[in-house]
């Protein structure tokens, strides 16, 4: 499968962070429902169709979580070099109600999940491993350099 979506149509779109504009080390595709757009760090993402493979993953993972989701995006860190930092996925086009699922293929990645208040928790992301995260108002979360 991590072959199969390597193919994705990966780009490195330039983002906005604090008012400066950069092209982030980590690439990024979209696939979803056609009448979704999804905005962050002021950049839109348009989706792509679903393929068959997609599909199959979209019936996994809502049949794991119990939630429906209509839009994907995925991450490609092709590099111990490329990262994200500390950010809550709380966009207004977000459902605060559906928990964000994160599925992880390739080279294991360490998550940090943070909240005021509260003890950071580090989780290791092994290949086929599903993370989901609640809250996301709360919460804040960061796929730091690779340790290796």
């Amino acid at each position: 499968m991590f072959t199969k979506l390597s193919k994705c149509p990966f780009k490195q779109p330039i983002i906005k962070i604090w008012g400066k504009s950069y092209r982030p080390l980590r690439k990024s595709c979209s696939y979803g429902d056609m009448d979704i757009e999804y905005e962050y760090s002021g950049h839109c993402e348009l989706p792509l169709p679903r393929n068959r493979t997609l599909w199959k993953i979209k019936s996994d993972v809502e049949k794991k979580t119990g939630f429906e989701y209509n839009f994907v995006l995925f991450n490609f860190y092709e590099s111990d070099q490329a990262k994200i930092g500390a950010h809550k996925d709380d966009e207004p086009s977000l459902d605060q109600s559906v928990d964000i699922a994160t599925l992880s293929f390739g080279a294991c990645r360490d998550m940090i999940c943070s909240k005021k208040g509260c003890k950071s928790v580090r989780q290791a992301l092994e290949a086929g491993s599903l993370f989901l995260t609640h809250d996301q108002k709360e919460w804040t979360h960061a796929i730091p350099l690779s340790l290796v």
